[in-house]
């Protein structure tokens, strides 16, 4: 009897079929929008010297900024001053130095670019076209942030920093070879595979995999992979050893 129970329950697993689905969901905004923008930001203010400001009391006047990711921008300029030792006040009214920031540009656009057949519509009354047919295509995005920071004196109201405006950009380019792909390269991806472990196929997850595989076949194992090399900025600093 548990024989013939056993084989209905096969017979009906046979038959039977089932599925488990998984809902998503999505942000307004991608993470690779908001990652293009602010990283172009970080770019942009790291180009600014703020050296001039150090263990000053400084007021950051933010009414001339009007643009989208608007607090990142503050926050990132707070944190460049006080890296450089100044110290942030509430009030202009108690500060030796005010700085002022405007946005020029904080946006993201795309291009695209394709080698191959484009598409070819074929005579009416046809509504039939032959589709384009892409052999190497790259869609890139973009991200732009262009800004503006003078600082002056509070008293004398003489310029400390009143340098031009700085230009930066991110992107991320993602490649398709006869429908292959995508691979992807650009600063975004860059940023993302010295921050996590994450490994999209871009050019350095695709080398990485390729040694992996050729090592297997070689018979070794090849050692686990390390840590990505965090990019550090050093603070200058005296080493010399201190008498003994």
């Amino acid at each position: 009897m548990k024989t013939i129970a056993w084989f209905v329950s096969l017979a009906l697993l046979g038959v039977l079929g089932g599925c488990a689905t998984q809902k998503e969901s999505f942000t307004a905004r991608t993470g690779t929008e908001q990652l293009l923008l602010s990283g172009a930001i970080d770019r942009s203010l790291d180009r600014l010297d703020f050296h001039a400001l150090a263990r000053k009391q400084v007021f950051l006047e933010t009414k001339y900024l009007e643009c989208v990711d608007k607090n990142y921008v503050i926050v990132s300029l707070h944190h460049h001053l006080l890296k450089v030792g100044a110290k942030m006040v509430d009030k202009a009214d108690a500060a030796d130095v005010i700085i002022e920031v405007a946005s020029g540009a904080v946006g993201t656009d795309g291009q695209e670019m394709f080698i191959g057949i484009p598409e070819i519509p074929l005579p009416p009354p046809s509504p039939v076209a032959i589709p384009r047919l892409g052999v190497v295509t790259r869609t890139r995005m973009n991200g732009t942030a262009k800004l503006q920071v003078i600082a002056y004196d509070a008293k004398t109201k003489m310029p400390l920093i009143n340098s031009d405006p700085v230009l930066a950009r991110t992107n991320q380019n993602n490649w398709n070879v006869l429908g292959a792909g995508p691979v992807q390269t650009g600063s975004v991806p860059d940023e993302i595979a010295l921050s996590s472990d994450e490994m999209d196929l871009n050019l350095q997850s695709a080398y990485a995999l390729t040694k992996r595989v050729a090592l297997s076949i070689a018979g070794s194992t090849p050692p686990a992979s390390a840590p990505p090399t965090a990019v550090i900025q050093s603070v200058g600093y005296d080493t010399k050893t201190p008498d003994r």
